[in-house]
């Protein structure tokens, strides 16, 4: 199970360059990467939902990104979950739980983790707030990746279902996911969680891509 590890002094995550203070980027590879700074919303059907992104799909955050989900490099969870919590508490958000949008049972025996539940396990040791599972992926679906903003929607919609045994009525979830694109995975597992009458569900994502 993955721990919040800390970076060895002079070794950054990307470059293998020279660090300070244990980061885990150097301050040549931190300034190619393009941080959001502001909070957006995903709007469907007259509802809508608040996210923010730590960064912008580019050069820096999408190398962590792909390493984490594709090559297990769960060094790569840690530095991102740090730099999300940070924006967590740099927002002043009150939470009281966090969640992550679900894997299917194919998809963990085929990579063998979730990277969303592991970005969510660092963000929650650091910030001490519990992570729970609250989501079923409860179909299989077609990789996102080349499908236009309508097929995105069409191919996420009925496939995430609410746990039965959830007591987390009034209560603010945070829902944590690797990329936002279009929204549509986010906001068919906020509607979910609105089913168990939350306070309010805010979405953060590792980073904030295009079509």
């Amino acid at each position: 199970m993955l721990q919040v590890v800390y970076p060895v002094s002079g070794d950054c995550i990307i470059c293998k360059g020279y660090t300070v203070d244990d980061r885990w980027l150097c301050s040549s590879c931190e300034n190619k990467i393009k941080y959001c700074q502001e909070r957006f919303e995903v709007t469907k059907n007259n509802k809508r939902y608040s996210y923010y992104c730590l960064a912008y799909y580019s050069k820096g955050i999408s190398e962590l990104v792909l390493r984490l989900k594709y090559k297990s490099d769960f060094a790569c969870a840690n530095a991102l979950g740090e730099k999300m919590a940070e924006l967590i508490v740099k927002n002043n958000l009150v939470i009281d739980f966090i969640t992550f949008v679900p894997a299917t049972k194919q998809s963990l025996m085929k990579r063998g983790y979730n990277q969303s539940q592991l970005l969510a396990k660092v963000i929650g040791e650091v910030l001490k707030v519990k992570v729970i599972s609250t989501l079923d992926k409860i179909k299989e679906t077609k990789d996102q990746i080349g499908l236009n903003e309508e097929m995105r929607w069409q191919n996420i919609s009925g496939s995430y279902k609410l746990r039965s045994d959830m007591k987390i009525k009034n209560k603010k979830i945070l829902l944590v996911d690797d990329v936002m694109t279009t929204g549509a995975t986010t906001f068919c597992c906020a509607e979910e969680l609105i089913k168990s009458e939350v306070n309010c569900v805010i979405i953060l994502t590792a980073a904030k891509s295009k079509l």
